[in-house]
C-alpha cells in the first residue's frame, strides 16, 4: 500500500502498458502459431517481414509526434486539438511513406513481392502502414493524458481482431505467400479503434476535435528532436526481421521472428516504466531520481525470473510453432535473452535524457549504436545465419550498456535537493528537470 501511494502514478500507467504488452504478446504468440499451421514456413517468413516493414515505416511516419505528446499534454490546454492534429499528420505521413515503399521495394528485392505487384497488395500494405503510424501516436497520447486504459483496450481489441481475421483469410488466401498475414494485421488494426470510440462516446468524451495546427507547428523543433531519438530506438528493433529475411532467408526469419518477439517481451517492464517516467517527470520533475531507482528495482525483480524462464523454455516455446522452428532458433533465442541485462541501462538512459532535455545527445548516442546493431547483424547473418545475428546483437548490447550505464547511475544517485529549478534547457525542451547526463 505504501509503495502504491508513493509510486501510484507510475505503477498505474506503466501497469496498463505492461498489461498491453502481456496481452499482445500472448495473443501475438497465438497469431504466429496459427499462421505457422495454416501457412508454410516460407510464407510465414514473408508475412512477418511485411508486418515488420509496416511497423518500421509506421514508426518513421510518427515523426516523433507520439513522444512529444507525452511531454506536452500534461501542460497543454488545447489537448484535443493537438492530439487530433498529431493523429492526422502521422496518418497522412505514414500513408505517403507506405505507398512509396510498396511501389519501390519490390524492384530492389524479390523477397518483398507480397507487398507489391498488384494493386490489392499495395493498398493493403499502404493502409496498414498509415493505420500503424496513427494508432501508435494514439497509444502514447493516452499515456500523456494518464489514461493508459484506452491504449490497453485498443491493443487488446487489436490482438483479438487480427487473430480472428487470420482464421478468416487463411482459407481464402492460403497460397498467397504473406498477403493473408498482412491483410489480417491490417483488418485487426482497423477493428481495434471501434471499441475505443464506443468507450469514449459512452463516457461522454468528445471523440473528434478540430486539429490545432498552430500549436503543432509551434512544437516543430521539439517534434524533430523526439523523432530522431525515436527512430534511433525503434528502427533496429523493427527492422531486424526484415534484415534476416534479406540476409539469411524467409524460412530462417519465420523461426527468428517468434524468438525475437519473445526477447522483446522481456523488455516490457523497463520500456513501459521508462516511458511513463518521462510523463511523470514532465509534471513532477523533482521526483526523477526516486522514480528512476524504483524503475530499476522493478525491472530487475521482473526481468531476472523472466530471463530464466525464457532461457530454459526456449526450445519448448519455439516447438509450438514446429520442430524446424525450434531447431533453427533455440540457441539464437537464448543469446538474445542474455542481452536483457546489458540493454537495461540503455532503456533508462532514454528516460533520463528525455527528462533532462538532452534529447539530441541521446539521439547521437543511440543512432551510433543503432547503426552498429544493423551492421553487425548483417555481417553476423552473412557469416553464421541466425546464430551470427543473435551473437552480434548481444555483443553490441554489452558495449551499449557499458556506455550508457554511468549516466543512469549518476541520475539515480541524485536526490531531490540536487534537482535544479525548472527552466528551459535547450531549444528542444523546456520546463524539465536536468539530472547529470
Amino acid at each position: 500500500m505504501a509503495m502504491w501511494q508513493r509510486h501510484g502514478d507510475l505503477l498505474s500507467n506503466s501497469g496498463s502498458l505492461v498489461a498491453t504488452t502481456a496481452v499482445s504478446s500472448l495473443l501475438g504468440f497465438a497469431f504466429w502459431a496459427v499462421a505457422a499451421r495454416f501457412y508454410d514456413q516460407q510464407a510465414v517468413g514473408y508475412g512477418s517481414a511485411a508486418v515488420s516493414a509496416m511497423t518500421v515505416i509506421g514508426t518513421i511516419g510518427m515523426f516523433g509526434l507520439s513522444t512529444m505528446l507525452i511531454g506536452e499534454l500534461a501542460r497543454s490546454r488545447a489537448r484535443g486539438g493537438l492530439v487530433s492534429a498529431a493523429l492526422i499528420a502521422s496518418g497522412v505521413g505514414s500513408l505517403v511513406l507506405g505507398l512509396g515503399f510498396a511501389i519501390v521495394a519490390p524492384h530492389f528485392s524479390g523477397r518483398f513481392e507480397e507487398i507489391g505487384g498488384t494493386l490489392e497488395r499495395v493498398v493493403i500494405f499502404t493502409i496498414g502502414v498509415a493505420l500503424t503510424g496513427a494508432t501508435l501516436v494514439f497509444d502514447e497520447a493516452t499515456i500523456g493524458l494518464m489514461r493508459g486504459g484506452l491504449q490497453l483496450s485498443r491493443n487488446f481489441s487489436f490482438a483479438v481482431a487480427k487473430l480472428l481475421a487470420l482464421f478468416a483469410v487463411a482459407f481464402v488466401l492460403r497460397g498467397e505467400l504473406g498477403v493473408g498475414i498482412m491483410l489480417a494485421w491490417t483488418v485487426g488494426t482497423v477493428a481495434s479503434m471501434v471499441p475505443v470510440a464506443i468507450w469514449l462516446r459512452m463516457t461522454g468524451a468528445r471523440v473528434i476535435h478540430r486539429p490545432d495546427w498552430a500549436v503543432l507547428r509551434g512544437l516543430s523543433k521539439t517534434v524533430a528532436a523526439h523523432n530522431w531519438l525515436n527512430l534511433a530506438i525503434a528502427v533496429p528493433i523493427t527492422v531486424m526481421p526484415v534484415l534476416v529475411t534479406l540476409v539469411v532467408s524467409a524460412s530462417a526469419n519465420a523461426a527468428f521472428y517468434p524468438a525475437w518477439m519473445l526477447k522483446n517481451f522481456l523488455y516490457t517492464v523497463p520500456a513501459a516504466s521508462a516511458l511513463v517516467l518521462f510523463a511523470v517527470a514532465a509534471a513532477t520533475p523533482q521526483l526523477i531520481a526516486e522514480k528512476l531507482r524504483f524503475v530499476l528495482k522493478l525491472s530487475l525483480v521482473f526481468g531476472l525470473p523472466a530471463m530464466a524462464i525464457l532461457l530454459l523454455g526456449a526450445r519448448p516455446l519455439l516447438g509450438l510453432f514446429g520442430a524446424s522452428y525450434a531447431r533453427a532458433a533455440t540457441w539464437p533465442m537464448q543469446l538474445l535473452v542474455l542481452s536483457y541485462l546489458p540493454a537495461l541501462p540503455k532503456m533508462l538512459y532514454i528516460a533520463v535524457c528525455r527528462a533532462a532535455g538532452k534529447i539530441t545527445r541521446a539521439a547521437v548516442v543511440l543512432t551510433t549504436f543503432a547503426a552498429l546493431e544493423i551492421i553487425a547483424a548483417v555481417i553476423g547473418g552473412a557469416v553464421d545465419g541466425l546464430t551470427g545475428v543473435a551473437l552480434s546483437y548481444l555483443v553490441v548490447s554489452i558495449v551499449e550498456g557499458a556506455a550508457t550505464a554511468p549516466a543512469v547511475i549518476r541520475a539515480a544517485a541524485g536526490s531531490n535537493r540536487a534537482t535544479r529549478a525548472l527552466g528551459p534547457d535547450s531549444e528542444h525542451e523546456s520546463h524539465v528537470f536536468k539530472p547529470q547526463v
